[in-house]
């Protein structure tokens, strides 16, 4: 675990490319239920599950150890942030960002996946027989055989793999690379190029659910527990121009949804994170499009957690655990740059949790778990290179208040 990588990633405000489960502290029931929602899913489910949380409280951040625990359990994950490029009422686009975006742990790309199953396949046909004739026999018909869920749920998927491996056999590349773009969901490859791959028209809206069906399936024949698709930032849809843009795109989540539900698709988890607005806007949010807020609005009108329902809300950090991740973040920090924080830092670092919560009260609650580890590392940082210069405690706390400060006036929502 390289703790520098995630010390800057989270300096800078962004979500550290892997060790996020490092710090998540406060959110072990959470990360229990998805990690039984993935045993689910590998099993053979579909689950769609939402994220409520506000503004810098640690959605994207959540997104990520999803992630990193779906790596861990061997699935195919992509990640998709929802903007003006990637509207959900596209969903064609935003199957082609899903496909762009595909990761597993040797990976990063449809290709990549597909030349690792067939490479497999190849092992398997050269421990059977030395015959190089028998031995494309063989990979032929396991490739068609591993190809069957697919085909079940689109054909044309199953046939342009199929010929992506008979172009490459051929040394034809090109009509190769054509097949791998179509998969991905290129629309501008000309009708003699599809010809040579087997496929007419292109995905489009009416079909981009079935490729996402049988993308999932092929999938998991091939060997991985399933596919995860996190879909970040879903409050974009209430920016969309009109009520009839917002409606289709509720729609699409809704049929996501009813499609789970209905087995249609199967090993695969739907994660959609959002802000409150977009769960309780009546005109803009999901309660907008009765057909889905149906489907996920709570119902019971209680404060206790129920972390099975659709809609998975992210409360804030208490003190105890603010005062746990910059414990944590302080271990990290020491161990990286060599030095011995604690004894400076944590005589003050219970103050220091409460300035933050003064702050946010002060501020109607702006003031997040994002811009006070932003705020503390830079703390540390001052402090590790400065040591001379805080003799007090007020010394220390007026940094902190300073960075605050600061990070409140640049906030986005990266987390």
């Amino acid at each position: 675990m390289d703790y520098e990588d995630i010390i800057m990633a989270l300096k800078n405000g962004n979500v550290p490319a892997s060790g996020a489960a490092e710090i998540c502290i406060g959110r072990e029931n959470e990360i229990a239920e998805f990690q039984y929602l993935l045993k689910k899913v590998d099993e053979g489910k579909a689950i769609t599950k939402f994220v409520n949380g506000e503004f810098g409280s640690g959605k994207s951040f959540f997104l990520k150890v999803i992630e990193e625990m779906a790596f861990e359990d061997n699935f195919v994950v992509s990640k998709v942030t929802l903007s003006r490029d990637v509207p959900f009422n596209k969903f064609e686009v935003v199957y082609k960002n899903i496909v762009k975006s595909l990761r597993c742990k040797t990976g990063t790309s449809l290709e990549h996946i597909i030349e690792r199953w067939i490479t497999k396949l190849k092992m398997m046909a050269f421990e059977e027989t030395s015959d190089p004739l028998k031995q494309n026999l063989i990979v032929n018909e396991n490739l068609h055989n591993d190809l069957e869920r697919a085909r079940q749920h689109s054909n044309p998927f199953a046939v342009a793999i199929e010929n992506y491996h008979k172009a490459m056999n051929a040394g034809d590349y090109e009509t190769a690379k054509y097949a791998q773009a179509w998969l991905r969901g290129d629309s501008n490859i000309p009708f003699t190029e599809k010809r040579k791959f087997g496929v007419k028209g292109d995905i489009d809206r009416e079909n981009a659910f079935k490729f996402l069906e049988a993308l999932a399936a092929f999938l998991k024949t091939i060997g991985y527990s399933g596919l995860v698709v996190l879909i970040d930032e879903t409050e974009f849809t209430m920016h969309l121009q009109n009520k009839k843009l917002r409606d289709t795109a509720y729609n699409y989540i809704r049929d996501i949804y009813d499609e789970c539900s209905l087995g249609n698709f199967q090993n695969t988890l739907f994660v959609f994170a959002g802000t409150p607005q977009f769960f309780d806007d009546p005109k803009l949010g999901v309660p907008s499009y009765q057909a889905l807020s149906d489907r996920i609005e709570d119902t019971l009108d209680t404060s206790l957690k129920d972390l099975r329902k659709p809609v998975i809300k992210l409360e804030g950090f208490t003190k105890d655990e603010l005062i746990e991740i910059a414990g944590k973040l302080m271990i990290m920090h020491e161990e990286v740059f060599e030095w011995n924080g604690s004894d400076q830092i944590s005589p003050v670092l219970e103050s220091i949790v409460d300035l933050h919560e003064e702050n946010a009260a002060l501020t109607g609650g702006k003031v997040t778990p994002r811009m006070f580890v932003r705020s503390f590392i830079s703390v540390l940082d001052t402090v590790q290179q400065n040591p001379d210069e805080f003799d007090t405690d007020k010394d220390i706390l007026k940094v902190f208040e300073e960075k605050e400060t600061e990070f409140e006036e640049e906030f986005d929502d990266d987390w």
